[in-house]
């Protein structure tokens, strides 16, 4: 995949802003791209440093780069190519070849004045006893002329040029395919003609063949052949011609170094995700400005040596041992963030660090791309040097009140800010704070938030003399699927225009052996479904339980799902359609005034309730009774 670098200007610049003005700062947002935007709200704010950026700035010596994207003024997106240019000439570049280049290379060179002379030949001269001699109808294998792209395209169509010094030699009769299924293994010498074939053209007399290709997902391998034939014909050029977008492409920032370890706070962004296609953005951090190891062998034995990056481009071929990833020093790409999230999604790389870097890469589909329009990144400086946290138990039943421990230990030194607030983010349901315990003993606290899926609480501030103190934060909570997570972040409450700062996973106390933030739950098939529904209702209009309620909750699906609640009589005739939609994780209530579809009264009587949820092509229900009463 070719790769292009772009320009070093005004990103030296940017670099000396930073510099200048990052000692003082208690945020910094970098914006990528989107210039002509108002600036962030916080941006007026003092101690606050916003730093705009174009996509353009990008240094491959800061290990910046962009693979088949195409950047313009209203975002990044992948390449789209064009129907018009010739792609045969440059698929080495994609590491693709033509196969046989002995025998018709010259076909794919982009060079009409270079000629593939095709030898006749007829399908009853062949002996069986040469075994790559093969015939398919009265195409046959001295006609192939195949090549590999390299990567994937969608092929718009296919030129022949053929017998412009001699018109009696033009290619009269040929087939296309294209495919996966003639691998490079199975052509590597005399291929043989491709079945089934995708378009076949005969008595052509152009010396300036177009044939248009039909629809067709995107192919590595083309294969042209002519039909036997009693005088050589003359061909000048096979050409192809593409569609679509790129097959993958990827814009990584350059690595940003603050001068300093940052916390990271959140990413912004907004952009297009087509149906189809899919738009990954990632995250790392690092200790070092150079994410990647350089070793040269020592010449005792295999023995390897760390040598600098400059270094190692002058050792001889003999002498380099590789490249390896300093994962010591630097953090993995992260998972990707749900490109939902553009409101603003949590970092998860971990901090305090002072490098910091990030990618997105667009995996296209057929005609749907995708495009980011800006990227926003927060950071400000550290209220802790370091935060480890873990949630105890482990384990939990699904959809059962538990109760939770988060177990924090920080590292606070003089330099720190120090911190008020503790905010755990979780996919379960979080009921109630019981108690906090810093240390010893309980202490008082304020329960900022709680919602269904984050709660914040805050006690007095600590500091550097509490480096070490142990934190715990009791609560309860329902699990609703096998692996939720419990995330935190601290911050103070003094400070409110900084990021909170992420406590990372680990060993916080050895009170707790799981050393995780992530539940297990027990599986099973109904568990993905719970239903309450009281057992009598009054729909009388008196104004005292008129409706009834019909709660569920959803279990254990990481996406969303088709939801439908139905009321029904006994004979299980349909009386009322209550609810049909796309539901996620999480609890539900949808309620029933006692009438069918036509908004008339339903007798009294006993009647059935159904809530059936669809998801990963099972259809899981629950089925119970209500009565009916006046």
């Amino acid at each position: 995949m070719k790769t292009t670098y772009f320009s070093l200007q005004g990103w030296v610049l940017c670099l000396a802003v930073v510099l200048l003005v990052g000692e003082a700062s208690g945020l910094v947002i970098y914006r990528f791209g989107g210039e002509g935007l108002d600036p962030p709200p916080e941006a007026g704010n003092t101690g606050v440093e916003f730093i705009q950026l174009d996509w353009e700035n990008l240094d491959s010596g800061l290990h910046g780069q962009a693979v088949d994207v195409a950047i313009n003024a209203s975002g990044v997106r992948p390449q789209k190519r064009d129907p018009s240019f010739n792609i045969t000439p440059s698929i080495e570049t994609q590491g693709g070849n033509a196969i046989r280049p002995q025998t018709n290379g010259q076909v794919w060179d982009g060079d009409t004045g270079t000629t593939w002379i095709a030898d006749r030949y007829l399908c009853a001269e062949f002996s069986e006893s040469n075994y790559f001699l093969f015939c398919e109808d009265d195409f046959g294998t001295p006609g192939t002329a195949n090549i590999f792209l390299g990567t994937p395209h969608i092929i718009d169509r296919i030129r022949i040029i053929s017998g412009l010094n001699d018109q009696s030699k033009t290619v009269q009769a040929a087939r296309v395919f294209i495919g996966a299924e003639l691998t490079r293994q199975a052509v590597y010498h005399h291929p043989r003609p491709a079945l089934p074939w995708l378009v076949e053209v005969r008595d052509n007399r152009d010396q300036v063949l177009d044939i248009p290709i039909p629809s067709h997902e995107a192919v590595e391998i083309i294969q042209v052949t002519l039909a036997e034939h009693n005088e050589s014909w003359e061909v000048h050029e096979i050409e192809i011609y593409a569609k679509g977008f790129v097959d993958q492409a990827a814009y990584i920032s350059n690595i940003i170094d603050f001068g300093r370890p940052m916390a990271w706070g959140d990413l912004r962004w907004t952009g297009i995700q087509d149906p189809q296609a899919r738009v990954l953005i990632q995250t790392r951090s690092g200790l070092d400005d150079d994410p990647e190891l350089f070793w040269r062998f020592t010449g005792r034995g295999d023995e390897k040596a760390l040598v600098e990056r400059a270094d190692y481009g002058k050792l001889k071929l003999a002498e380099k041992a590789g490249i390896g990833y300093d994962q010591v020093n630097w953090t993995f790409w992260s998972a990707p963030y749900d490109f939902a999230d553009s409101s603003g999604a949590a970092v998860v790389s971990l901090s305090p660090r002072r490098y910091f870097q990030f990618k997105v890469d667009f995996l296209p589909q057929d005609n749907d791309g995708g495009q980011v329009d800006f990227l926003e990144l927060r950071a400000s400086e550290p209220v802790a040097t370091n935060l480890v946290g873990e949630v105890w138990p482990i384990e939990a039943l699904v959809g059962q009140t538990t109760q939770f421990t988060y177990a924090l230990r920080p590292t606070i030194r003089a330099e720190d800010g120090g911190f008020d607030r503790l905010e755990i983010e979780t996919s379960s349901l979080i009921q109630s704070v019981q108690e906090v315990r810093i240390g010893d003993g309980a202490v008082a606290y304020e329960v900022e938030v709680q919602e269904p899926h984050r709660l914040a609480v805050r006690f007095s501030p600590l500091e550097a003399r509490d480096s070490g103190a142990l934190i715990e934060v009791e609560f309860e909570a329902q699990v609703l699927r096998y692996g939720a997570t419990f995330s935190a972040r601290v911050s103070d409450s003094a400070r409110p225009l900084e990021v909170p700062q992420g406590v990372n996973v680990g060993d916080a106390t050895a009170a707790y052996e799981g050393n995780r933030v992530a539940v297990a739950t027990s599986v099973g098939k109904q568990s993905l479904l719970q239903v309450v529904v009281p057992a009598v209702f009054t729909p009388n209009g008196d104004g005292s339980n008129d409706e009834v309620g019909i709660s569920y909750a959803i279990l254990e699906i990481t996406a969303t799902a088709q939801v439908e609640v139905v009321l029904l009589d006994l004979s299980g005739r349909s009386v009322r359609r209550v609810y049909a939609g796309s539901d996620g994780i999480g609890e539900y209530e949808r309620r029933w005034d006692g009438r069918d579809e036509a908004g008339q009264l339903m007798p009294p009587g006993i009647y059935l309730y159904r809530v059936s949820v669809d998801v990963d092509r099972e259809k899981v229900e629950k089925i119970g009774v209500v009565n009916v009463v006046y």
